[in-house]
């Protein structure tokens, strides 16, 4: 079980080689990007991607076959929310304030999961030297949120006296719950550039209807229903 407050480095649970591949795939991709009205456009100035991005299924190819001790990790969190988060860092402007990744469901209100977990897996071939995540310690609850420096849910709290963070390598990732505060964060004479997935997880029973899902156990696209396909 995540803990809901808490974080957790996970060394070498994703194949490089996969995530090279799907490195490539995205530098191939990014920069034909078109946004389709004002909403992508907001995206796109954020360091997000556009929906035709997010959409394509090959991301998920970083879930198929897992590692079992990525499985022992994630359970009982094995239904993936499709589409990916996919994030194209590449300036300070692009920098996500202190929130909850609970802040963010709760303004896609009736389209919103009640309980997440975060898996955040870098791209970048050299990810500690990259900008990165950094999570306050502490325990809380859903904490309010307001819009912040362009983004639509932030803490008003500007800083934290205890905080973690992680020299990651190609294959490694960040895994944490919906109330775990963390930001975007620079180490110092880091490279701001970064490419990553973030992928919500969620346990099967907290499901939305008409949504898709990867169910990582299955290996294939489902639906609350029970519909599955290879595909979305």
């Amino acid at each position: 079980m995540i803990p809901r407050s808490g974080y957790r480095h996970l060394p070498g649970l994703f194949r490089p080689d996969q995530l090279r591949a799907l490195r490539a795939r995205l530098d191939d991709r990014a920069g034909s990007q078109a946004a389709e009205g004002e909403r992508e456009r907001a995206a796109l100035a954020r360091g997000e991607s556009s929906d035709a991005l997010r959409k394509d299924p090959a991301w998920y190819q970083v879930w198929r076959e897992p590692d079992a001790r990525l499985l022992e990790a994630i359970r009982p969190f094995t239904w993936v929310v499709y589409p990916v988060q996919v994030r194209i860092v590449r300036a300070l402007t692009h920098r996500v304030p202190w929130h909850q990744d609970i802040g963010y469901q709760q303004l896609l209100a009736t389209r919103g999961h009640e309980r997440i977990a975060t898996c955040f897996i870098p791209l970048d071939e050299d990810p500690a030297e990259r900008t990165t995540l950094e999570f306050a310690r502490m325990e809380t609850g859903a904490l309010v949120h307001e819009p912040a420096d362009g983004f639509g849910a932030g803490l008003p709290r500007s800083s934290f006296e205890q905080t973690d963070s992680y020299r990651l390598a190609l294959g490694d990732c960040l895994l944490f719950g919906d109330l775990a505060v963390h930001r975007t964060f620079v180490p110092p004479g880091a490279n701001v550039e970064r490419r990553s997935l973030e992928f919500r997880l969620v346990e099967p029973g907290d499901s939305l209807a008409e949504k898709d899902y990867f169910d990582i156990e299955r290996g294939l696209f489902v639906r609350k229903d029970g519909s599955t396909r290879s595909a979305p």
